[in-house]
């Protein structure tokens, strides 16, 4: 009996000390992305990305070029002990990826997916890195039939948002 209240008290220091871990990440990445931003992608092409806090600040929404035919979006939220972001891709698939434990960078790994045909491309990996100078480096990795395509994106803030 007294190993199975060790075990059990052992099991819920350790939820515990994870669980702050999660929740301080996920206030790191909130407070790193919020606002508008500028890049600019290798053809030249000026994009704009949004992030904006939902839900009480339970989630953070990042709008790639908003009020286009090409808006995607990827909500990044908590669960649990973790941090998980789910891409609503113009592909018309869902990938779910969650926050690797231990990196300096937010890095997110591919996890799942909804409505991702055999075969089809779709985001196994996304990345942020800050930069010294405030900006922030983006990457972004599609897999599918075809093999893996990174990309990188470096963004500014144009505007902050309170």
């Amino acid at each position: 009996m007294k190993h199975w209240l060790l075990l059990a008290g052992l099991c819920a220091l350790s939820a515990q000390a994870a669980e702050p871990a999660a929740a301080d990440r996920f206030e790191r990445l909130k407070a790193l992305a919020v606002g508008e931003w500028q890049g600019e992608a290798a053809n030249g092409a000026t994009l704009h990305v949004n992030y904006k806090t939902i839900s009480r600040g339970s989630a953070l929404v990042e709008i790639w070029q908003p009020g286009t035919r090409a808006e995607t979006m990827t909500v990044f939220h908590r669960d649990g002990d973790r941090v998980l972001a789910t891409h609503y891709c113009a592909q018309g698939n869902q990938p779910r990826l969650a926050l690797r434990q231990g990196e300096t960078d937010f890095a997110f790994e591919y996890l799942d997916a909804t409505n991702l045909q055999d075969s089809a491309s779709h985001l196994h990996r996304l990345v942020f890195a800050p930069a010294a100078d405030g900006g922030l480096q983006r990457e972004e990795t599609y897999r599918g039939a075809s093999g893996e395509e990174t990309s990188r994106l470096r963004l500014r803030r144009t505007a902050a948002v309170p």
